[in-house]
């Protein structure tokens, strides 16, 4: 994959579009890798040359930026696609109807890494690098049955950490509507046993010198009834490999599990060579967004 390099900044990249005839999709990422970069890969064969991705760094950023490339650039010139994160399913579907008008639209996926680590892309790139020893394939990954096993496997052992995560998304996005100054705690990450009592420990832990001044969000009760209901909703989500990609996040957790398999020599390749192979038939989901909806969208505006 690509160096990350530097973001060029808003007006630069305003100028840059307003300059190409292409439409241009603005994603999550740094500008010449991660997300622009996936995407440039799986859809190189199809629609490359009409449009044109740049990544804006984190999520907050783009949507702050958003506003001046919609005001500077001309109709359909410009759209988002962020990553799913814990958005729901009414607001993520939204995005897909063909009504939509709105210029953010969203994977119904946790993130883009997701769709690469679907079980059959990734026994097909195992083997195909292990062609010249098949007996040095990782009994977990040779078969597409094996890899969704081991994905969900991991899904299910990271759930705690997963109810963790979406508990602070939905904290930060309520105390950031009150405007509290509140710090929020940094994401769960570990790609390890973590059991429920430890997360809202450390939840508990994280939050608890705000716990008397704001009770309904931080007391340890509230906490506690969040946390368990996050639980509960992530618990069935991993009961199939399709839920669980809403919900638990490719690039934090599958990845680095996957990483566990696979040779050292192999590790800063793969994903690059999962994308090579998700170009062949590039996901639904991406096509959905990116074909069926922005692209032709700019093509109305751009004949009028």
């Amino acid at each position: 994959m690509t160096n990350p390099t530097r973001s060029r900044s808003t007006l630069e990249v305003i100028q840059a579009i307003r300059d190409g005839s292409t439409c241009a999709i603005l994603v999550e990422g740094e500008e010449k890798a991660s997300d622009a970069w996936m995407l440039r890969h799986i859809l190189k064969d199809k629609i490359s040359q009409e449009i044109t991705f740049h990544g804006r760094d984190g999520r907050s950023n783009l949507l702050a930026e958003l506003p001046t490339f919609i005001d500077q650039l001309p109709t359909g010139k410009v759209a988002a696609i962020v990553d799913r994160d814990f958005t729901g399913d009414d607001e993520v579907e939204r995005t897909y109807s063909t009504d939509y008008s709105g210029h953010v639209f969203y994977w119904r996926r946790y993130c883009i890494e997701n769709y690469l680590l679907e079980p059959e892309l990734v026994s097909r790139c195992v083997n195909m690098a292990h062609s010249q020893h098949p007996e040095s394939v990782p009994p977990a990954l040779s078969t597409t049955e094996t890899v969704e096993k081991y994905l969900l496997e991991w899904c299910k052992r990271l759930a705690p950490q997963v109810a963790g995560n979406w508990s602070i998304h939905e904290l930060t996005q309520e105390t950031d509507k009150q405007g509290l100054n509140v710090e929020a705690r940094s994401y769960f990450k570990d790609v390890t046993d973590r059991d429920s009592a430890w997360v809202l420990s450390e939840l508990t832990r994280k939050y608890a010198g705000w716990s008397k001044e704001y009770p309904t969000l931080f007391g340890e009760n509230s906490l506690r009834s969040r946390f368990t209901d996050k639980l509960k909703q992530v618990s069935e989500k991993v009961e199939t490999l399709s839920g669980a990609h809403q919900v638990v996040d490719g690039k934090r957790f599958l990845k680095p599990a996957l990483n566990r398999l696979l040779p050292s020599s192999l590790r800063p390749y793969f994903f690059s060579l999962l994308a090579e192979l998700a170009s062949q038939d590039p996901p639904l989901d991406i096509r959905a967004l990116v074909e069926e909806r922005i692209l032709p969208r700019w093509r109305r505006a751009r004949a009028e």
